[in-house]
């Protein structure tokens, strides 16, 4: 894998373990990609190192011009739109959709609002999630499936997908799973 230099800019959430885990253990696929919360872009730069198609959209205007400054500065092309979910993508479909999503319940962890829509999920951390989830299979092709990393912070939550273990970490705090839905 190509080393991905990261510039971090104010306002945008910083590649830190779950951002890594997503971007080190997705495993090799083939198709376009749409990439949802794309905050730097790390893991949209992992993707289109690999020769993927990629489309990254955030809800932040500062992510948006992280991930456009970090694509150029890794030499990957990459789409980077601006809008809430799938909202910018409307009647377009991908192979794989990809989120490093906000899945904590809120705190007072985070004094920036940006940062916290970053990372805070909805009331129980789960809701972002299952709004996603719910939504995806309109923007997805045939045998399309999703990457995801989910918390053992976030409340439990069924969806109409099956889902299985990619990698796990554990730290002291929580468990990281990156999960496959499909």
């Amino acid at each position: 894998m190509e080393e991905v230099v990261i510039t971090n800019f104010e306002g945008v959430y910083e590649p830190a373990e779950d951002s890594w885990l997503i971007s080190r253990h997705i495993p090799k696929f083939e198709g376009n990609v749409l990439e949802i919360g794309c905050g730097t872009g790390i893991i949209s730069i992992h993707l289109a190192q690999r020769g993927h198609q990629v489309t990254a959209i955030d809800l932040n205007p500062k992510a948006i011009q992280a991930t456009i400054f970090n694509a150029k500065n890794n030499n990957v092309n990459i789409e980077v739109l601006e809008g809430d979910l799938f909202n910018p993508v409307k009647n377009r479909k991908f192979d794989i959709i990809v989120s490093n999503p906000p899945y904590l319940p809120p705190t007072d962890e985070y004094s920036d609002p940006e940062l916290a829509l970053a990372v805070e999920g909805g009331p129980t951390g789960s809701e972002f999630t299952i709004n996603l989830l719910t939504q995806a299979k309109k923007y997805l092709n045939p045998n399309g499936s999703i990457y995801m990393i989910l918390s053992s912070r976030m409340k439990e939550f069924e969806v109409d997908w099956q889902r299985k273990i990619v990698k796990q970490e554990k730290y002291f705090f929580e468990r990281l799973n990156l999960f496959h839905f499909f």
